[in-house]
Parts: C-alpha cells; structure tokens; sequence
C-alpha cells in the first residue's frame, strides 16, 4: 500500500532510497569478472547491517514461493530477466549483471535494481541493447 507522506516522511524515504542506491552503486563497483554471487549477497547482507537498515527479502515467503527467500539481494545474470537467487556461480567476462535491492528504515521501504556488465567490455549483442534499454528505462527513473 502507498500511504501519502508528511515532510518528515519524505525526508525519512530520502534517506533510505539514498541507502539503496549507495549500496547497490557499491556493489556495482565490487561485481568483477571472478566475483561469486553468493559473495555479492554477504556484502549486501553487510552493507545493509552497516546501514541500519534490513532487509525486505531475507524473510520474504509468498503463499506460492516454497518458503523464505533467504537472501538480501536478487541477482540475475544475462538472460535472467530479474528476482534470480544469488547461487555459487562466478561471473565471467561479457556477462550482464542485475541486482534487484529492497530495505526497510524507519518505517520506509525503498526498492530500486541496476543492470550492468561485469566488464568493461560488453558482448556486440549487450552493447547493441544499452541505448534501447536507456531509452525505455529512463522515463521509468526520471
């Protein structure tokens, strides 16, 4: 539910939206070619923890899921479009990363995702969609 927000409100999703986009921009800067999704999920664990915050993922269990998530963060690489699980799997040069973060402080629950390649050097197919993703994400961002 969206409840409207007084000034105190507002400056209290402020903070906790900037938590999320300093957290996942450090996460961005971490996920290298060798980087284990797993360790990507301790960091963020840690992260958040640092932040005074938690998590809205961790103990999430849908009535159609088979329990809680029991992760902090979503992780989909490549074709994976999004809410992937954080698996032993390291990423590898070319691959197209995306972290989906949700965290609850001081009553306010911000959520926001990133999608990035682990490389500087993108696959001719990924560098061929960049603008076309920029183009329909950013009205979505603005």
């Amino acid at each position: 539910m969206i409840e409207v927000q007084n000034a105190a409100g507002v400056a209290r999703a402020r903070r906790t939206g900037a938590l999320v986009g300093t957290i996942l921009a450090t996460l961005k800067a971490r996920s290298v070619v060798g980087t284990d999704l797993l360790d990507i999920d301790r960091w963020t664990r840690e992260l958040i923890a640092e932040g005074g915050a938690e998590s809205c993922y961790v103990d999430y269990a849908p009535p159609f899921g088979r329990g809680p998530f029991g992760h902090y963060i979503c992780t989909s690489v490549n074709d994976a479009v999004l809410h992937g699980r954080p698996r032993r799997y390291r990423l590898r040069d070319g691959d197209l990363l995306t972290l989906d973060l949700a965290v609850s402080k001081d009553g306010i629950a911000a959520d926001a995702a990133i999608r990035f390649s682990a490389t500087p050097r993108c696959t001719p197919v990924w560098t061929g969609l960049r603008p076309t993703a920029r183009r329909f994400s950013h009205p979505a961002t603005a």
